[in-house]
């Protein structure tokens, strides 16, 4: 678990999980915009890159592994979850049974990290593509699943939120990463006065 201390450099490793075509690679390639440092990795079902940022008073490098959805990596995807200290767990606003799914992408986030769950948050991802009437709709539907997680993880040491997201206009994705990177600083933070009080 990595020690906090201002001024130091943080390596952030986060997951972008959920169904094939929900849009991870472009969420992912919307928030990196030009400059960043790519890896790709087709033949195993992985994108990797990084890009540094500010959040709350540390440096930040987001390692941001985009994880392949279909089902023929589901095997392979363990390997990537391993060391992951945060996920964005996305959905397609325009087929809500990929909301549905994320239960299982939870659960595989909580079993790959092999230190159990760590803070994540849900994106309804292709807004741009959805009738304000629908947004209203699914925003409803997902308020409820969102208060069912907290009861979950509430006491682990963070909230679960939700960001409604689009890769095309940018819409919230800059908010969802950086929302994320303090969500893990903060739980890194509440897992080491957690440790601090039982010792």
């Amino acid at each position: 678990m990595i020690i906090l201390s201002y001024g130091q450099k943080l390596y952030l490793k986060v997951i972008l999980a959920g169904e094939a075509g929900v849009g991870k690679t472009s969420l992912r390639r919307s928030y990196l915009g030009d400059g960043f440092i790519t890896e790709h990795l087709q033949t195993i079902g992985a994108d990797f890159a990084s890009l540094p940022k500010k959040v709350q008073d540390y440096s930040v490098l987001f390692q941001i592994w985009d994880i392949a959805g279909q089902k023929i990596f589901e095997n392979l995807r363990m390997l990537y979850y391993k060391g992951a200290l945060g996920a964005l767990m996305v959905f397609d606003a325009k087929k809500l049974s990929t909301l549905k799914k994320l239960d299982q992408w939870i659960a595989e986030l909580e079993t790959g990290t092999e230190r159990g769950i760590v803070p994540f948050s849900v994106l309804g991802n292709k807004m741009d593509l959805i009738t304000p009437a629908t947004r209203d709709k699914i925003r409803t539907q997902v308020k409820v699943y969102i208060q069912t997680l907290n009861k979950k993880y509430k006491e682990k040491g963070f909230n679960v939120e939700y960001f409604e997201t689009s890769a095309k206009t940018n819409e919230n994705v800059s908010d969802a990463f950086e929302n994320l990177g303090s969500k893990i600083i903060d739980f890194i933070q509440f897992r080491k006065d957690m440790r601090r009080k039982n010792a």
